[in-house]
């Protein structure tokens, strides 16, 4: 029997109707694909069950053909993972002070999920709706760090003839968390990789090529008459997608502001093979050979626009980005002109043909 999507929500939500009725649950919400308008007919669904004597665990039911995925924690265990993420502070010497993975993941279901019952689930929800874009930075965060270590593993694999399958499957997971992390600076903070397509389609700006998008991660690279697709065309565009995230979405402004989503034909230029980490006091840019290099927000900007354009179009698209970031507003033309040759000199970007 073929259960719609719809229908499958609905069984989840009786059941998590049901469940609140066990002795100690005061709070229940519903999260997962079909909780946030993605997934189909096959999805299963996630039920958070929270009180202050729940003991955390995990278990699947079903309802029919319909698979939940249960999950049991305290309201103290709920509460204090959205106060770990509301203060996280976003430094690139945070160290110890890193918030764990699993409360970012739980923070974003109740954030984005759907209460069934509240027993203070939409106090700390509402908390979290306070603090949405240092919610958004920590999903770009994770983002950025699978991107930059995907970065490590393809520059080890791209000069061997050997290795070309590996490298095309690397670059093809780069562009997809790509993806991902552009959807999230988009304000789409669904945790899951599968629905990226769904996200980008219901969530990027008009102007995001889409069809490029899916056109370069269907394509095979190595295949003779392969479309003229390049792998380095893979790594070109996921570069723009993480740069846009770091630079506008990380801050707030809407990545609408992005001024070109295909590099032009001018000789400024970012190293394709370069990976980019966004930070409250900076952005670090870091080479195959583990070089890093910390810009200031005002660097990583212009390094950012270095998508193949000369002096004046970047000044330009400065001037444009003024009244809504920050950042551009601190770059006068003399300054764009030094950071611009200090970028060169750290081999940061280039200025000669693609």
């Amino acid at each position: 029997m073929v259960v719609t999507a719809p229908e499958r929500l609905a069984l989840a939500r009786e059941v998590a109707a049901r469940l609140a009725s066990r002795p100690g649950v005061t709070s229940v919400f519903i999260t997962g694909s079909l909780a946030v308008g993605l997934g189909n007919h096959t999805s299963d669904v996630d039920v958070y069950l929270a009180g202050p004597e729940v003991g955390a665990s995990r278990e699947q039911v079903f309802a029919g053909p319909v698979r939940i995925d249960v999950h049991r924690l305290s309201t103290q265990a709920l509460a204090e993972s959205v106060r770990r993420v509301v203060g996280a502070t976003l430094r690139s010497d945070d160290g110890a002070d890193v918030v764990p993975e699993r409360d970012v993941t739980t923070a974003l279901r109740l954030h984005i999920g759907e209460i069934v019952v509240d027993g203070g689930a939409a106090a700390l929800r509402k908390t979290l709706n306070e603090h949405e874009l240092t919610l958004r930075r920590l999903l770009i965060t994770r983002w950025l760090n699978l991107a930059h270590y995907g970065q490590e593993d393809l520059a080890g694999l791209v000069n061997d003839p050997e290795d070309g399958d590996a490298a095309v499957m690397i670059a093809r997971l780069l562009l997809r968390t790509a993806g991902k992390a552009l959807a999230a600076a988009c304000g789409d903070l669904f945790p899951g990789e599968k629905w990226v397509w769904r996200q980008l389609d219901r969530s990027a700006p008009a102007a995001f090529p889409h069809a490029h998008y899916r056109r370069l991660l269907r394509a095979d690279p190595l295949a003779t008459g392969h479309d003229g697709v390049r792998l380095t065309d893979l790594r070109r565009f996921a570069q723009t997608c993480l740069a846009a995230t770091a630079v506008l979405g990380w801050h707030g402004v809407p990545v609408t502001h992005q001024p070109r989503w295909r590099g032009g034909d001018g000789p400024l230029r970012r190293m394709s093979e370069l990976s980019i980490r966004a930070y409250q006091d900076g952005v670090v840019i870091t080479s195959p050979e583990s070089r890093r290099v910390r810009l200031s927000h005002e660097a990583a900007l212009i390094w950012a626009l270095c998508d193949g354009v000369d002096e004046s179009t970047m000044q330009r698209d400065i001037d444009r980005l003024r009244s809504v970031h920050t950042a551009a507003r601190r770059l006068g033309a003399e300054r764009v002109a030094v950071l611009t040759d200090e970028l060169l000199a750290a081999r940061l970007i280039h200025g000669g043909p693609a």
